[in-house]
């Protein structure tokens, strides 16, 4: 009789523990696959946005180092860079990490100096003299105020090497977050994704 019962209960449990096991290994491949699909919907939110962030910091890096198309900017326009990049990045800042928000928090101090006064917009961290000169007759007096170097202060290598190195280190956890160099670390080996960087 107790064998009997123990073969009854173990006809019965089997199926059972069969069915919890095939339950939690299903709820964990559901997780998993949510977990995959919400990490590629990051990605390409923050690839999105990426995309339309980079070429508005590379005019700041050309303007402030004097490289590229500098020239065709206006101040008034790089102060517009400064509004339209506050206001692509911070409402998806949460998006990515507290570096890149950090890094673009000082890049942007590199750039700019705010909080001049009530109403009183940002100013560029630079010298208007020599942009004054490439700008010729274009050039407008009023201009000048929106720049933080008096006009007998020139703009020295230290201040342009900070620029470029505070814009590398943003798109560099730009590319971080958005994990572009993952790819080729995962199938090339160490020396190669040395030699690369």
């Amino acid at each position: 009789m107790i064998v009997q019962l123990i073969q009854a209960v173990s006809a019965v449990s089997v199926p059972i523990a069969v069915a919890v096991i095939g339950y939690t290994l299903n709820k964990r491949l559901k997780d998993y696959d949510a977990s995959q699909w919400r990490n590629q919907e990051l990605i390409k939110a923050r690839l999105q946005y990426f995309g339309q962030i980079a070429p508005m910091l590379n005019d700041l890096l050309c303007y402030l180092t004097f490289k590229g198309r500098w020239k065709e900017l206006t101040p008034p326009e790089v102060i517009a860079l400064k509004r339209n990049l506050d206001r692509l990045f911070y409402p998806v800042a949460p998006l990515f990490s507290t570096d890149t928000a950090t890094a673009y928090d000082e890049f942007m101090q590199l750039c700019f100096a705010t909080h001049g006064g009530w109403g009183r917009d940002a100013r560029i961290q630079t010298a208007y003299v020599r942009r004054r000169q490439a700008a010729g007759e274009a050039w407008r007096s009023e201009w000048e105020s929106m720049f933080t170097y008096p006009e007998d202060q020139q703009v020295e290598d230290d201040n342009m090497l900070a620029v470029h190195d505070g814009h590398d280190a943003l798109v560099a956890k730009f590319v971080e977050d958005v994990k572009l160099l993952e790819p080729r670390q995962r199938y090339a080996s160490r020396e190669i994704v040395t030699n690369a960087k």
